[in-house]
This record gives structure tokens, C-alpha cells and sequence, in this order.
């Protein structure tokens, strides 16, 4: 069996032994999100310029 398959197996054993956990992953992908929602909307507003930048690209308005 491939390693990437049994780890899902063991993670979804772990999620139905206790679900408690699923509860903090669901609330930590939220927190997650919100801190890179604020990020870039925080690097949109301090940029002077009229263009949004992701990495080395740049989008322009």
C-alpha cells in the first residue's frame, strides 16, 4: 500500500476515534484563511501603485 494512502487511512481512524479533533483542524483552516485574507487585502492597500502583485507577477487594474 502507498504511503500516501495509508496515511489518509491512520488520519481518517484517528477523525473517527475522535472528532474533536476535526473540530480544531476546521477551526484552524478558518483562522488560516482569515489571517491571508487580511494579509492581502493589507498589501493592496499600502500599495500605492495600480497593480496587485502575486509573487512575481503583476496584476494590474
Amino acid at each position: 500500500m502507498k504511503p500516501f494512502a495509508l496515511s489518509l487511512i491512520i488520519f481518517w481512524i484517528i477523525i473517527i476515534l475522535a472528532p474533536a479533533i476535526l473540530a480544531y483542524l476546521i477551526w484552524g483552516f478558518f483562522i488560516f484563511v482569515w489571517i491571508n485574507i487580511l494579509a492581502f487585502f493589507k498589501n493592496v492597500k499600502s500599495n500605492k501603485e495600480d497593480y496587485v502583485k502575486f509573487g512575481n507577477y503583476k496584476i494590474y487594474r
